[in-house]
This record gives C-alpha cells, structure tokens and sequence, in this order.
C-alpha cells in the first residue's frame, strides 16, 4: 500500500563521527538521522537495535514524503508544471535552496502542493487540473502589448512554443505511420544491432532495421547505452541519460531537419504512413484530408491542397509524408 516500504535485507557498518576529519581518530557512533536545523531537532531516526540497511533508506523515505516537508510537494508540483509549460514555476527544479532562482508565482505554488497533498497525492489529478486549467488551454500567439511588458512571458500571458522531445518525436512518427505499438511494460527493445559481446560490444546503430516491429513501442522503452547514445535522438537533443537533467535543452540546427527527412526511420515510417493512407481513404483528397487530420489536427487550405497533390503526382506519395513529418505544426506544439 502507499507509504508502506519493504527494506531490504544487509546489515549497516558502524559510521563514527572523525575527530577533527582525521579517519584515524574515530569518536562517538553516529545514528542514521538528518542534519538537525537547532540543537532541539529531533534528527535521528527511531529504529530498532538489529535494524538493516533497508530500514534506515525506509526511515530516510518516509522523513522526505512527510506532509509537513515544505520541498518535497513544491518540487514534484514544479515538474508536473515544467513538464506542461515548458518552464517551471521555479527555474532551478533541482535547487529550490538559497542558490536556487524565487519562484514567479510562489502563492500558485504553495496551493498546488496543498491541492496535491489533499488530493492524496494524486498525480493524475495534478494532470488533469492542469490540462484543463485557461493558462495551459492559451495558444502561443504571441502579442505586441503583452509582449512589451513581459517579454520572458513569466506571467503566462500566452502558451510557451515547443518542439517536441526526441523521444515524443519518434513516438509521434510512429503513431501517425499506424506503427506504434501500444503495448505497456515488459522488455526493453534495441535501436541497435550488437556485435562483438564476447569482448567489446559494438552498438551498430547504422545497421539496425527500423522496420523491425519489436522497436516500434513507445521510446520509454528502449534500451540505453550511456557510453554510445543513439545519433538520431542526441541530434534531437535527447537528454544525457549518464547525468541529470532536470530540464531538457532544446536548440534549432539544419542537422535536425536533415534527420528528419533522411533518417531511415523516417523514410520506412514515411512509406508507412502513405500505405495507410492508401488503405484508409478512397481518392487522393480523401487521404491528404486525412494526412493533415493526422499531422496537424486540422483540415488543410484550398491552396495547400493544390500544392500537395501536385508534388504527390510528381514525387509519390511516401515522398509527401516525409514532407509532412517536417512540418512545423507537427514538430511543434503550439
């Protein structure tokens, strides 16, 4: 059940306080607590005499989820905003601390983290009241009076634009090709082909088929390789998974959309992407109807329309959906 934590099993050394640093001159036990703030904090956790390992991790779990913590419920409502808005409440997510940046709008905080906490920590609910909130529902059309005021839009006068992460890039190619397989939890997948294991693995990722349906899950899914990350993500600016991240970077460069339209994913999705055009949809209007529907949720312009049957008729079909996977109204959200 929530809040109950199973510790595990292996028996703590002996930590004594070092006289004057020295690791020769070991002094008085010291207790598994945390850092008292006066000399009356009742730092030191209460466990039993035989305790393991496993319950002092336990102690130290149940010390940080504590109602009364006043970081721990700000900090997670700061990244469920983060995650939404692009940007948090608070700037640092890692440091809420005296180096640290203010939040812009810290009474929004203090009642997010009490909303949460009353809500039994319910992070769906905290998705939900968000999403459904005027300030997330905004469009990012940007305005001249507001922006002379607030250039940096810390007053959420308008939606933050973004590109979609890597990993929701990949996952959105995959869904509007008709390849994404939804399937929840289970092994990781490889982007890969591994050569040499009995050595120095070799991670391939050039000679990986990306037509290959056991790689078409959700990206959470695949398998990692800290020291050889896979090209095609880094160039989207997927996050260094061998250090923290607490708020992804995003840059624009001609090596992004270069990959996009010459990566072989994108080339096998985009052939994809206009078999099931061809499957779901009778005439050539019907499916670009229903290809902007897919990429854009809108229904495209006379004009467009004029244009895209054109280079259809010239250049193919899977040619047309690799442009549209290129659009900015796919790529990114605004």
């Amino acid at each position: 059940t929530q809040g109950n934590f199973i510790a595990t099993q292996g028996k703590p050394r002996e930590i004594r306080l070092l006289h004057r640093g020295n690791e020769t001159q070991p002094r008085e036990l010291v207790q598994p607590g945390t850092v008292p703030l006066s000399s009356t904090d009742n730092h030191v956790f209460q466990l039993p005499e035989n305790h393991t390992e496993g319950d002092r991790r336990a102690a130290l779990a149940r010390w940080i989820v504590r109602p009364e913590n006043p970081l721990t419920w700000r900090s997670i409502v700061n990244r469920v905003w983060q995650y939404h808005f692009g940007r948090g409440l608070v700037d640092s997510p890692n440091d809420f601390g005296r180096m640290g940046q203010t939040p812009s709008h810290p009474e929004l905080l203090d009642w997010l983290a009490n909303r949460f906490l009353q809500d039994g920590q319910s992070l769906k609910s905290l998705h939900r009241m968000l999403l459904l909130s005027s300030a997330w529902q905004q469009s990012a059309e940007q305005r001249d009076a507001a922006l002379t005021v607030d250039a940096d839009n810390r007053l959420l006068w308008r939606m933050n634009r973004r590109r979609l992460t890597a990993e929701e890039l990949r996952d959105a190619v995959l869904s509007v090709s008709g390849s994404l397989d939804a399937k929840m939890g289970g092994p990781g997948f490889y982007l890969f082909a591994l050569e040499k294991t009995d050595h120095s693995p070799h991670y391939e990722y050039h000679k990986f088929d990306p037509a290959d349906p056991q790689s078409h899950r959700r990206s959470i899914y695949r398998f990692i390789v800290r020291s050889q990350p896979d090209p095609f993500m880094t160039t989207l600016d997927c996050a260094d998974s061998s250090q923290s991240t607490p708020r992804r970077h995003e840059t624009l460069t001609p090596l992004q959309a270069l990959s996009l339209l010459n990566n072989r994913f994108n080339l096998v999705m985009s052939q994809r992407f206009a078999d099931r055009l061809t499957r779901d949809a009778a005439t050539d209007e019907l499916r670009l109807q229903l290809a902007f529907q897919l990429v854009s949720g809108r229904a495209p312009e006379a004009e467009e329309v004029a244009d895209m049957l054109q280079y259809a008729s010239v250049h193919g079909w899977p040619a047309l959906c690799r442009l549209l996977l290129n659009l900015n109204e796919f790529v990114f959200i605004d």
